[in-house]
């Protein structure tokens, strides 16, 4: 009965049983039982991907999405604070507020219309 925990090889221990299958006429289950692998699959999966991209391609790599929870909350921190002055004098909120009660004179007019 298989393992449904997987295993996980080393750099050099992947490194060494690609360069053994190069170097040496074995098949991948020859190989697996000589090294303790139980998935010949995942050797040839190995071979390939070194030959396509090297040795690096062998190294371990971070699974899943990226956070972008991370890269916005940067953004948000580079962003410079501007400050608003507000015209709070009694003037500038009298003509706020009559041009309010027109909007709203205007609304109900047209709501009453339609």
């Amino acid at each position: 009965m298989r393992s449904r925990q997987q295993a996980k090889y080393s750099f050099e221990k992947k490194l060494s049983v690609v360069e053994f299958y190069l170097s040496n006429e074995v098949s991948y289950q020859e190989l697996a039982i000589q090294e303790g692998i139980s998935n010949p699959s995942m050797i040839a999966a190995w071979v390939n991907r070194f030959r396509i991209s090297g040795p690096d391609a062998l190294r371990p790599h971070k699974k899943g999405r990226k956070k972008a929870l991370d890269k916005h909350q940067k953004n948000i921190n580079v962003q410079p604070c501007e400050e608003t002055v507000v015209d709070t004098s009694i003037e500038h909120v009298k003509e706020l507020e009559d041009e309010l009660l027109k909007l709203r004179i205007e609304n109900a007019f047209y709501n009453n219309r339609h």
